[in-house]
C-alpha cells in the first residue's frame, strides 16, 4: 500500500497524500501541478515509480484534467465510486472529514478495488469533445425551453413589448446555435 497516492480533487486544488513517506500536499488543480507532483514522486519512488497508483473520486469536470494526465503518463489509477468511498470512510470511523483527511483515507482504499478497476485511464480526445458538445447542446436546449416558457407567459398576459421582442430574438439565435452545434457532431 506504500505505492498508493490518495488524491482528493476539488475545483481549484488537489490534496495529495503520499503513503511512502506520509507526506501531505496541497496543489493547484492544473497540469503544471500534476507535472510537479509526478517529478516529486519520481524522486521518492525512484525505480518503483511504475508501481504507483493514484486513487481518487471522479468529481465531474474537476477530475478530468487529472484523468487525462494519468492517461498520457501511463499512471495506474483506481477511480473509486464516491458512494463506495463514503461508506469506506464511515466504516473506518472517519466522521469529520476534510480534504486532506479524504486524501489520507483514499490512499488506503486500494483493497476495495477489483483487479479490473486498477488501470491506466483511457482518454480519447474525440470522445471527450463529443461529450462536451452533447453537454453544451443539452444546456442550450434547456435554456431555450425556459425562454420559450417565459415568452409564452409574457405573451399570454400581453406583457412588455420590449421583453417579448428581445426573447423572440434570443430564441431565433438559439435555434441558429443549436443547428451549428448539431453540425459540429458531423466532425
Amino acid at each position: 500500500m506504500l505505492n498508493c497516492i490518495g488524491i482528493d480533487v476539488s475545483k481549484a486544488t488537489i490534496n495529495v497524500h503520499i503513503s511512502k513517506n506520509s507526506q501531505d500536499l496541497l496543489l493547484d488543480n492544473n497540469l503544471k501541478s500534476f507535472r510537479s507532483l509526478f517529478s516529486k514522486l519520481k524522486k521518492i519512488y525512484k525505480k518503483e515509480i511504475e508501481d504507483i497508483i493514484f486513487i481518487f473520486e471522479p468529481t465531474g469536470s474537476y477530475s478530468e484534467a487529472l484523468r487525462k494526465y494519468c492517461s498520457e503518463k501511463n499512471i495506474k489509477c483506481f477511480i473509486i465510486n464516491p458512494k463506495q468511498f463514503s461508506n469506506y470512510a464511515k466504516a473506518l470511523g472517519v466522521e469529520v472529514k476534510n480534504d486532506i483527511e479524504d486524501a489520507r483515507v483514499l490512499s488506503k482504499a486500494l483493497h476495495l478495488a477489483k483487479d479490473t478497476q486498477v488501470k491506466v485511464p483511457v482518454y480519447n480526445e474525440d470522445v471527450e469533445q463529443i461529450k462536451e458538445l452533447m453537454s453544451f447542446y443539452k444546456f442550450t436546449k434547456k435554456q431555450t425551453a425556459q425562454q420559450k416558457n417565459h415568452l409564452e407567459a409574457l405573451t399570454s398576459k400581453d406583457g412588455d413589448k420590449f421583453s417579448i421582442k428581445e426573447l423572440k430574438n434570443v430564441l431565433k439565435n438559439h435555434k441558429k446555435k443549436s443547428l451549428e452545434l448539431l453540425n459540429k457532431f458531423k466532425l
